[in-house]
Order: structure tokens, then sequence, then C-alpha cells
């Protein structure tokens, strides 16, 4: 027995740390590189169905405020010329945007969601071996270095149309939004009013 220290009239004997213990506290205590190093583990299954939960009720609540907005917005009729389509893009894109002011990036594509996204797409690509068709896709002339929410997609802008392998693994959409690829971004878009209305940055491996 070690030799102690006296405190208030007691002596208190100094005892090493028992090895195991010491492995302990050095794994505990590791850099935190060590922790970071290792590949992610997917989400469990009830975290994704959450997290995909999270994005189809934001679906939900911006569907309906484009149906409310559409019964305010005159839209385009039978036989519609091509300049009255266009106004009534222009018409509904400024409804939508002066409704969504505050919008931005990740307002849609939650945290969560676009952390489940980004995976499925990276799985999908892997999987399916789609580096060299993604990598052929010749939109890098006009589009957008960095895609901002609100801005206007017209159909004529070059934009990737989604590979069917990918959208097989990405949450269903309703017949007025949909998928593309801009750069190396997943872009949702609102077809009738040309409008970006979120996206995931680097989320496609190009």
């Amino acid at each position: 027995m070690r030799a102690g220290r006296r405190y208030a009239g007691q002596e208190v004997v100094n005892r090493p740390l028992k090895p195991v213990l010491v492995v302990v506290l050095g794994a505990m205590f590791a850099s935190p590189l060590l922790w970071a190093s290792g590949p992610q583990a997917a989400a469990s299954p009830s975290a994704e169905a959450a997290a995909i939960k999270q994005f189809d009720d934001a679906i939900a609540q911006y569907m309906a405020l484009r149906r409310r907005l559409g019964s305010e917005v005159s839209g385009p009729v039978k036989d519609s010329s091509s300049s009255q389509l266009t106004n009534a893009s222009d018409a509904l894109a400024g409804a939508i945007q002066r409704a969504r002011q505050d919008a931005k990036a990740g307002s849609i594509f939650t945290g969560p969601a676009a952390a489940v996204i980004k995976r499925r797409i990276a799985d999908a690509v892997r999987i399916g071996k789609l580096e060299v068709a993604l990598a052929g896709i010749d939109d890098d002339g006009d589009a957008p270095a960095s895609p901002t929410v609100h801005q206007r997609l017209p159909v004529s802008a070059q934009m990737a149309t989604m590979p069917s392998a990918l959208l097989k693994v990405l949450p269903p959409l309703p017949k007025e939004l949909e998928y593309r690829i801009v750069g190396r971004h997943l872009v949702l878009r609102d077809v009738d009013a040309s409008l970006l209305l979120d996206y995931i940055s680097a989320a496609v491996p190009r």
C-alpha cells in the first residue's frame, strides 16, 4: 500500500488506476478524428421513415399553398398561345415567390430528409454504376454554378432529367413537381411556375 496524504485528519491512500480503467479513459478521450474517420452508418429504418415523412409533410404544405394561390391567379386556358402560357407561368411564379418570401434552402429538403436522399442517391449510383451516365449529361453550359431558391428554371434552361434508376429511390412527387439535376445539385422544381423550390447541394456525384 502506498503512502497517502492527510486531509481533515484522515489519511487518504493513493492507489494507481487499474490498467483496464486507463484503457477505457484513453479510448474515451482519444482524438475526435478517430471517431469521425469511419464510414457513417445508415439511418435506422424508423429514423429514415421519419425523415421522409417530414419531407412529405413539407410537400403537402406547399401543395396546399399552391392550390390556394392557383385560385387567386388566372391560369392558362384551353388552346392558350405561347405568350399566354408564359404569362400564366410568370403570374404563378410571382405569387409563389411573394407567399414564400422567407423560404430558403432546406425548407422542403429538411436536414434529415436531405441526408437520407443523398445516401440513397449515392447507393443507387454505386450499385447501378451510373457514374459514366451522369458524367455524360451535358448541362454545364447554361447551368447555374449554385442554384438559389425561387430561381426561375424554364423548360428551355439546360437541366438534366433524372435517370430512372435515381427516381426509383426518391420519394414520389405530385405531378405539379419534379426532380431535376443542375450541375451536381438535386433540385425540386414547380413545373408550371418554372420555379426552383429547394435543392440539395452536391447530392449527385458527377
